[in-house]
């Protein structure tokens, strides 16, 4: 199956939560909202090593090289490319590129592109947002509807999460956009742990996200578990999922904030 081929190689970008808020009118108009962010900034680049029941079988990074502009608002210009070990190029080459541009002010999701070479599957897709009016239109197909106010990626989504305050035992619900679809999601909140990382031993926060319950959308067979480091910057360090093929890890194994 397809999705279980890219969770092996992408579970770090195909199932991180998304994050929306719930009002974007004032006064009866629109009116940006202002997020506070000390989490992240330009220059900061992420790379994993994604290893499946022990096995290396990709790489995958997460980085923004600069603040550019879309209809006149600067954006965090996000970029996560993920590509497939030179063993498993040999029966399922994965050569992912994915972009996400990001409101700096209010946090929300402006443009999203996709470009997947997954075996022999070729997928293009570029979405253009429009937070004012609460729609989306695809480039390629000229395809539009409605999204929710504040709506994300499914990269801008993790890195709003990342902005926001974490309780054990509280949980966040929240929508996002791919695929022409709005989904709706949870994220458990569930315990601080210890583990080893390239930073050192750290303090991280366990995450889960999970599909509402009646959602209307796929239901993923495995968990998804993600560790963010207890501190400012929410870095993750580690995500851990079981599917129906085994379990499969992405850890941190290179870094640079600024």
């Amino acid at each position: 199956m397809r999705l279980e081929r890219k969770m092996v190689l992408l579970l770090f970008l195909s199932l991180i939560p998304a994050f929306a808020l719930t009002t974007g009118l004032a006064n009866g108009g629109f009116a940006w909202r202002q997020e506070k962010n000390e989490a992240f900034k330009v220059g900061e680049y992420l790379k994993f090593d994604v290893v499946w029941e022990f096995i290396p079988v990709g790489t995958g990074t997460l980085e923004i090289p600069r603040i550019t502009e879309i209809d006149g608002r600067k954006a965090y210009h996000i970029v996560s490319r993920a590509n497939s070990s030179a063993f498993f190029d040999t029966f399922y080459k994965v050569r992912d590129l994915n972009q996400s541009w990001m409101d700096v002010e209010s946090l929300c999701s402006l443009k999203y592109e996709k470009k997947e070479i997954e075996g022999g599957f070729r997928s293009h897709e570029t979405v253009f947002i429009d937070q004012k009016r609460n729609e989306f239109m695809v480039a390629e197909s000229s395809k539009s509807g409605a999204i929710p106010v504040w709506a994300h990626d499914v990269l801008s989504s993790l890195y709003y999460l990342r902005t926001k305050k974490l309780v054990v035992g509280e949980s966040h619900t929240f929508d996002s956009y791919q695929g022409g679809l709005a989904w709706p999601l949870v994220v458990d909140v569930l315990r601080t742990e210890e583990i080893d990382t390239i930073l050192g031993r750290v303090k991280c926060w366990v995450v889960e996200p999970k599909v509402r319950p009646g959602a209307n959308i796929f239901k993923a067979k495995g968990t998804l578990m993600v560790w963010l480091t207890a501190d400012d910057k929410k870095l993750p360090v580690l995500l851990r999922s079981r599917i129906s093929v085994g379990r499969v890890e992405a850890r941190l194994s290179e870094m640079k904030l600024e």
